[in-house]
């Protein structure tokens, strides 16, 4: 078996039998002016999770990451974050750079709003630019130097719980890259991660939960684990002529894993996209008959049910 399938199988291995719980939210309400913005929302987070808060705009995701970093009071509802481990800094988080110094260089800004510099200075380097960054005075900095530099002040500091609102804006593809990268290196020591993205492809590259918020509760959750592995495994639909048995398929090596959907349709992840039109042949030469071979994108699918999923609410309220 390769080395990827054995480190992706221990990856997850970590996630779902980890039990020990960084974040409790129950019952959680806040109003703005009488009208209401976050209403009944309870959320759960363990240890190595990295949970993507995904909405619209409006929807109450700044809001609720808000209230649990301590900026905004809720009204009702309780939070209990873990403190055991590290007392100090409980939480980290990053919203739009807007809290830096801006006559200050981006050294100085570290130096006051890191507890721990060193720690900054080494994910500021991973994010690229360091030396400019940290040479410079924040208000002649870029939006993407400001975002680089905030980051690295937030996830510096240690903590069981990160909230980070939008990470990726003004990150070109490189840096996205290797903030997807310190992201899991962080979950896999044990932290735990709330990222309210717009970004499918980095959602799939680092989440592996993914709640979809709308007017103000999340309505639906998904285990998207596919994002945790070190690489992005292809995902097959399949759909055989004649009902066959699992063992069939699981005794061919690049076959990951494989879920039946019923006697005749099955989910099977390879492992690799080379991979993929060998496993198709050694299944013909099992004499299973193949009637659909259907690729599938994990991400096409969230997006797409998500954007359904608020159309027919939409709907919904327009009838009532």
């Amino acid at each position: 078996m390769n080395e990827h399938i054995l480190e992706t199988r221990q990856l997850k291995e970590n996630y779902q039998t980890n039990n020990e719980q960084i974040l409790k939210v129950e019952s959680l309400k806040k109003k703005y002016h009488n009208q209401t913005v976050l209403q009944n929302i309870n959320l759960s987070l363990n240890a190595h999770d990295v949970y993507a808060l995904v909405g619209i705009n409006g929807s109450g995701k700044t809001t609720l990451l808000s209230i649990l970093s301590g900026l905004v009071h809720s009204d009702e509802g309780t939070i209990h974050i873990d403190k055991k481990i590290k007392k100090e800094n409980p939480t980290g988080f990053a919203f739009q750079p807007t809290s830096l110094y801006p006559y200050l260089s981006g050294k100085d800004n570290i130096d006051l709003l890191s507890p721990r510099p060193s720690n900054a200075y080494e994910i500021l380097n991973r994010l690229n630019q360091s030396e400019k960054i940290l040479s410079k005075k924040v208000k002649k900095l870029s939006f993407g130097q400001k975002q680089r530099l905030g980051l690295s002040i937030a996830l510096s500091k240690e903590a069981n719980l990160y909230l980070l609102d939008e990470p990726t804006n003004g990150l070109d593809v490189a840096s996205c890259k290797n903030l997807v990268e310190i992201i899991k290196d962080m979950a896999s020591n044990g932290s735990a991660f709330i990222i309210a993205s717009h970004e499918w492809d980095i959602i799939e590259q680092c989440c592996n939960r993914l709640g979809m918020i709308y007017n103000g509760t999340i309505r639906k959750e998904l285990d998207t684990f596919q994002g945790i592995s070190e690489v992005n495994l292809p995902i097959i639909q399949m759909k055989t002529l004649n009902p066959i048995r699992k063992e069939e398929i699981e005794t061919i090596v690049d076959v990951f894993e494989c879920v039946e959907l019923d006697d005749q349709t099955w989910r099977l992840t390879i492992s690799s996209e080379q991979s993929v039109q060998t496993v198709q042949q050694l299944l013909i030469m099992k004499n299973i008959l193949i009637q659909e071979w259907i690729n599938i994108k994990p991400v096409q699918e969230w997006e797409n049910l998500y954007n359904q999923w608020v159309k027919e609410e939409d709907i919904n309220a327009r009838n009532i």
